[in-house]
């Protein structure tokens, strides 16, 4: 089967998060395949779970930094664009789909699968986690490793977050690769802490690689778990039509 595939591309908070429910939108309609995209945030953003409340403080504090802020079409909690990779997938359950599962739970396991090949490529072994704490009561996504995450020895190093309508399904997260352990608890106003709250990927590997190198072997790693084929493409314009129309929705107002 043959998948779409979208090289990376920088976007302000607003636009990515609007593009994002574009593919969904077009997937939806049978207009475009499966589809993987890679993308960072410029200028660096917040982005806020659908539910998650938060204080005129953190949004003050945000801006200070130079931050801007957006609220995603999935659930969780904050996650800092800085310093990372975001990716997401856009497919669909049912028979002669992309062969998600109807679960929530298995399709995180099937996505997570293709970022643990892509990572298990760079000699880096990640692991699903697992709930110890109420995930709820936290501000900092990266706070926390639940079941639809990945960590490395204990520490997450990528958040996901999942949203469907009908058959469709998006998920998309964050690949910490060199982000400053302080710097989303200051913002929050959590007190400071000696500890190592995630895994950054340069420092687990030793050294700096390309976005282009961990696109690729992510890439690679999708198409062994869902035994696909990877095609170049573009945005169509109804997708780009769909999110300038959503662009203003998700401007934090």
């Amino acid at each position: 089967m043959r998948w779409r595939l979208i090289a990376y591309e920088e976007y302000d908070g607003a636009t990515n998060m609007a593009l994002d429910e574009a593919i969904l939108a077009a997937h939806l309609k049978n207009l475009v395949p499966p589809t993987l995209r890679f993308y960072g945030f410029k200028p660096p953003c917040i982005s806020i779970g659908h539910s998650q409340i938060i204080g005129s403080e953190v949004l003050a504090k945000a801006r200070l930094f130079g931050f801007d802020l957006v609220r995603r079409p999935t659930g969780g909690r904050a996650v800092l664009h800085a310093n990372e990779l975001t990716y997401s997938l856009i497919g669909s359950t049912g028979i002669g789909s992309s062969g998600l599962s109807s679960s929530i739970l298995e399709a995180y396991k099937q996505i997570c699968l293709g970022l643990q090949l892509g990572m298990e490529s760079l000699g880096l072994p990640l692991e699903l986690g697992e709930t110890k704490v109420p995930y709820k009561d936290l501000q900092d996504c990266f706070a926390a490793t639940t079941g639809s995450d990945l960590h490395y020895q204990g520490k997450k190093m990528i958040g996901s977050a999942q949203l469907r309508r009908k058959q469709a399904v998006l998920q998309h997260g964050s690949i910490l690769l060199n982000q400053d352990q302080k710097l989303l608890p200051k913002i929050f106003g959590h007190a400071e802490s000696e500890v190592i709250r995630h895994a950054n990927l340069y420092e687990v590997l030793g050294k700096e690689i390309s976005l282009e190198e961990l696109t690729s072997c992510l890439s690679q790693g999708f198409a062994q778990a869902f035994d696909c084929q990877f095609v170049l493409g573009k945005f169509t314009e109804e997708e780009k039509t769909t999110a300038r129309q959503l662009g203003e929705y998700y401007q934090w107002k």
